[in-house]
């Protein structure tokens, strides 16, 4: 079964973990939270790297789902959305833009052909992290730029299955509740420096980062639930 909202493949029967989970995402999204979010991201990425999502510039989408980011970005006719799930490709929101089935660890596409990637809500989504941007360390042009978007997993309120202070849970009980709610792919290891030191390590230098508070008591207390971050790709 899938996730009418995410598209993620839930147990056939539902516990109680997976009831309360769906139950926050069906009031977040009564409350327009994923499409104001959708728009901001959008924003971010304008704000970041806008002047070279251009007509000229060659922009991946990796990890695009749906589309739903992907649809509200403007001003690229070389946009391209990757995914290696066919279903989110085959459910896509824009169609005109041109999808591609593959892997974020091994992209069928040449070295240095692309100028910016994006990567929104994906890479706390990947096993080997150091593979994934020594990947994109290839395929990006010298120069080119890498914006990432991914939450902070110790936030009081996990951001994906929506469990309390779910890095401190012992790895059996994480992962009972990561499976309940579709997310047992989700890599909790996952922190903002264990990122930059894998970019970094693959030729990237940090550019810019924007914390992210989606809620005012989040802003209040000074804990970010996600970051915004731009690597520019150093010379090899």
């Amino acid at each position: 079964m899938r996730d009418s909202t995410f598209g993620r493949v839930l147990p056939a029967e539902h516990n109680i973990i997976t009831h309360f989970y769906l139950t926050v995402v069906r009031i977040l999204r009564s409350a327009r939270f994923y499409q104001k979010r959708n728009e901001r991201y959008a924003s971010l990425v304008q704000s970041l790297v806008g002047p070279s999502v251009s007509a000229r510039q060659t922009v991946v989408d990796l990890g695009c789902g749906p589309g739903g980011i992907t649809a509200l970005l403007h001003g690229s006719d070389r946009i391209v959305g990757v995914d290696s799930d066919r279903y989110y490709l085959s459910h896509f929101t824009v169609p005109n833009v041109p999808r591609i089935q593959a892997r974020a660890e091994d992209l069928p596409m040449k070295a240095r052909s692309v100028d910016v990637v994006l990567a929104i809500s994906l890479v706390e989504h990947i096993a080997n992290q150091r593979a994934f941007f020594v990947e994109l360390a290839r395929v990006l042009k010298v120069g080119g730029y890498l914006v990432l978007q991914f939450p902070e997993l110790r936030f009081p309120i996990e951001p994906h299955t929506k469990w309390p202070l779910l890095h401190i849970w012992k790895p059996t009980i994480q992962a009972r509740i990561l499976a309940a709610t579709g997310y047992g792919d989700l890599n909790m290891s996952t922190s903002l420096p264990k990122i930059r030191r894998s970019a970094e390590a693959a030729g990237f230098r940090l550019d810019k980062l924007i914390p992210l508070w989606h809620f005012r008591l989040a802003r209040i207390a000074r804990l970010p639930m996600g970051y915004f971050v731009a690597f520019k790709r150093e010379n090899a």
